[in-house]
């Protein structure tokens, strides 16, 4: 954790149906819950398994919650989205 409460981790699991999933710090064994509402960011907020990511840990009722949890790469991978429409246009090439 540095100075101003933040800490960085890695995403071990992430729903984009059901809108939540899991990150572990780097400073501890137990991974840490995470709800798409805490991703800082416009429109639709999602998380990659394995991506780096840096939150902020807020004690709830039900356990530790990242919460203001922002990618930490540069540049970000294809969304599902995007990799279906690619896969449309090259399937429509073929036709």
């Amino acid at each position: 954790m540095d100075d101003n409460g933040r800490t960085t981790g890695t995403v071990q699991w992430f729903s984009r149906v059901k809108g939540f999933g899991f990150v572990r710090p780097d400073e501890q064994e137990e991974d840490v819950f995470v709800h798409y509402s805490s991703i800082s960011g416009e429109g639709y907020r999602n998380l990659d398994e394995g991506q780096r990511v840096e939150f902020t840990m807020e004690d709830t009722p039900k356990g530790p919650q990242a919460v203001d949890v922002v990618g930490l790469e540069t540049e970000a991978a294809p969304s599902a989205v995007e990799f279906e429409t690619e896969e449309a246009d090259t399937t429509e090439a073929f036709l």
